[in-house]
């Protein structure tokens, strides 16, 4: 399963002419939504080890050669802490914690890749550890309202990509994910961008009622807001049920 793909400034690279298009319009997306200069992602399988990891980054090319002849996979904080975590690490590039990190961020402001890396980890299941890591220049260790913004946009695309990849490498092994008409109902609302108030009204039922759907929803779909429990329900095709009876 052991599986790299390179795509540096967006561009397919001629190593990865099969790069999926579904993934690099997803890091696509969120790099232009949340204002990043690059995007990758780390994923680990079942029992871990290298033979079951999915890596895909966007780093411009020197700073990928670079990255990868001298491991700084092994020691990037938002890497090897990020797949352990269940909340977001940040690296303040400016501010390593030790001379080994600082080679790190000293070659990582040099290249231009930012001030700061968020790694944003999502866990699919019980088997599939990731990491979608986002490289920026602004501040996000603030409290200001646009770093606040910022994190959650962060933490809603690191969802859609999770899902995105895992889709493309696990086919074979799709998620098993039995929902209620209801919920259904409520994510095809939710899909067409509907608000919980509104699909109350729709549905004649109360705002709360929705809310415990979709609740219901993300948990059986492993997924921890709104739009991931969409974007994920459309790769499974579980709205088209519902669909059809309009």
């Amino acid at each position: 399963m052991y599986r790299v793909l390179v795509a540096p400034d967006f561009v397919v690279a001629p190593s990865n002419p099969d790069f999926p298009p579904a993934i690099l319009e997803a890091m696509k997306k969120a790099c232009a939504d949340t204002g990043s200069n690059y995007i990758s992602f780390w994923a680990q399988v079942g029992g871990g080890g290298i033979a079951s990891n999915i890596i895909v980054t966007t780093y411009p090319e020197k700073w990928l050669e670079r990255y990868t002849e001298r491991n700084y996979a092994q020691i990037d904080p938002v890497i090897a802490k990020g797949l352990e975590s269940v909340s977001a690490v940040i690296f303040d590039h400016r501010h390593p914690d030790n001379a080994e990190l600082a080679e790190l961020a000293e070659g990582a402001i040099a290249h231009d890749i930012g001030l700061y890396t968020i790694g944003m980890p999502v866990h699919i299941g019980k088997n599939i550890r990731s990491v979608t890591t986002f490289a920026t220049d602004v501040d996000v260790t603030n409290a200001r309202d646009e770093a606040s913004g910022l994190m959650a946009k962060f933490r809603e695309h690191s969802h859609i990509i999770a899902l995105t990849v895992t889709e493309q490498f696990l086919k074979n092994d799709p998620l098993k994910v039995d929902l209620t008409d209801r919920e259904i109902e409520v994510l095809y609302w939710g899909a067409q961008g509907k608000t919980d108030k509104q699909i109350g009204e729709i549905l004649k039922i109360s705002r709360w009622t929705v809310i415990a759907h979709l609740q219901s929803a993300k948990t059986k779909l492993h997924v921890s807001n709104k739009s991931a429990a969409i974007a994920r329900a459309l790769e499974l095709k579980l709205l088209s049920r519902y669909d059809q009876k309009l």
